[in-house]
């Protein structure tokens, strides 16, 4: 073939896929928002309603990038609700179930403690997720990193401030159909449904409401895991049928510093018949003696029992050779019969956990 031809030959070769992916890109483009309707009604058969504003598409040739205006979720049977300014989504042509998205500007969040709803307005100044659907478009993985958010409460104009703010969520079990994960160390039982974790920096509380802990949080981070399968419906029905069927959250870590106050620990928790919290954990305490004065001070523990405790606390810590506060090593922590113990020490009523 002489190479006029052959060179011809690549180049509409070449014009011809360009032409094929320019179509499928901009006819794919036009169903976006069909498949967008489609997932929304999905969302609604579960009882949550998300809505936006008709989407802007752009982002050719390589990706899609989809603009929301003003788009929400209310789930409020489950006891939240969203509403964000400008939620954008971008994702490669051929992959339909994995999504970058970021979100700009004002974003309201309400949800319900168990007595009443709050409302919290925060500002992001820099705000991006990724996250991943299943084969039923229900959010199977996800990742959030927000950095630097003002938040505003019903605790008055001043705002909370959080430096950045990093969540991950995964969903491990799908259906009954699917192969059960490994089970937990704790010995047979209900295999792992899920796993989230949180990671808080920099965080300025609101005026008052640090206490004697102070208004600053320097960190405070947690990652859980779910075992035992979380019905759908009602929420407490749900977390009741999850809690008869042996249902437990194991605590991998936990921790935080907070002033004086710093904690890492981790074990397992549960509920027991009157949806008290229940559990077995281990913990390193620092700052405890702060802790039991900011319980004096919010009538939590009686004065003669905050003695005794710091009596058996300070025989139970070791003592840094620096002059340091002293800690608590290790320190079996439990929560039983409605009661929270650390070591030998009754410290606190556990409450009863209404959703």
């Amino acid at each position: 073939m002489k190479p006029v031809i052959l060179a011809a030959s690549v180049v509409g070769g070449i014009a011809i896929a360009v032409v094929a992916y320019t179509a499928y890109w901009f006819v794919a483009a036009g169903k976006i928002e069909d498949r967008i309707a489609e997932w929304a009604a999905d969302q609604r058969a579960r009882g949550i309603t998300v809505e936006a504003g008709a989407p802007e598409v752009s982002g050719y040739p390589l990706h899609f990038e989809v603009a929301l205006q003003r788009p929400s979720v209310d789930n409020s049977a489950g006891g939240w609700t969203w509403h964000g300014d400008v939620l954008t989504a971008s994702f490669r042509p051929w992959r339909f179930d994995e999504f970058d998205v970021k979100f700009e500007g004002v974003n309201d969040v309400r949800f319900f403690d168990g007595d009443s709803w709050h409302d919290l307005q925060g500002r992001i100044e820099d705000g991006s997720g990724w996250l991943r659907l299943d084969g039923e478009r229900r959010i199977e993985n996800m990742m959030i990193d927000f950095k630097r958010i003002a938040v505003v409460g019903s605790w008055g104009e001043d705002s909370a401030f959080v430096t950045r703010l990093r969540a991950r969520a995964r969903r491990t079990a799908q259906s009954e159909s699917d192969e059960a994960p490994e089970p937990s160390e704790f010995g047979p039982g209900p295999s792992e449904f899920g796993n989230a974790a949180l990671e808080l920096e920099g965080v300025k509380l609101p005026p008052g409401f640090g206490e004697e802990m102070g208004e600053d949080i320097e960190f405070l981070n947690f990652d859980i895991s779910l075992f035992g399968r979380l019905p759908s419906g009602d929420t407490q029905t749900a977390v009741m049928a999850w809690r008869d069927e042996g249902g437990v959250v194991e605590l991998n870590s936990f921790r935080i510093r907070w002033g004086p106050l710093g904690i890492e620990t981790a074990g397992t928790i549960a509920l027991d018949g009157e949806m008290r919290p229940i559990g077995a954990l281990t913990a390193d305490i620092i700052g405890y003696g702060d802790i039991i004065d900011a319980l004096i001070m919010s009538n939590v523990i009686p004065l003669g029992d905050a003695f005794l405790a710091k009596v058996a606390f300070n025989m139970m810590a070791d003592k840094p050779e620096d002059g340091g506060p002293p800690v608590l090593r290790s320190v079996p922590v439990m929560a039983q019969d409605g009661g929270l113990f650390i070591g030998p020490v009754a410290v606190a009523n556990m409450p009863v956990i209404e959703f």
